[in-house]
């Protein structure tokens, strides 16, 4: 009889210390996913996240035209995943050109 007391008991024990575990695991990272950009205008370009959560926003890099091969970025405003909105970068000054984007994440 103590034996069985002893085993559910141990059972019991064994039970509730893996819901601790089970409730205390890794913390949740708030991070977009399911992202993309496209090129939007000649010198522009837009970013949307559809899963995850957090901010993100759009990132374009374009070369300065009035200094030749020097490369400057220029950033679209901070979107919440849950706006579904899209942001959109411009190259910092008329006449800079396009040369590649992405997605910054927070």
């Amino acid at each position: 009889m103590m034996r069985r007391k002893l085993a559910a008991a141990a059972v019991t024990l064994a039970a509730a210390t893996t819901g601790v575990v089970a409730l205390t695991g890794s913390p949740a990272f708030a991070t977009a996913n399911d992202c993309s950009w496209a090129r939007y205008t000649a010198n522009s370009i837009v970013a949307i996240c559809n899963g995850g959560s957090g901010n993100f926003r759009a990132h374009i890099t374009c070369h300065n035209s009035g200094a030749g091969a020097i490369l400057v970025d220029g950033y679209g405003s901070w979107k919440s995943v849950a706006s579904r909105s899209a942001s959109y970068a411009y190259c910092p000054k008329s006449g800079d050109t396009y040369e590649y984007g992405g997605i910054n994440i927070q």
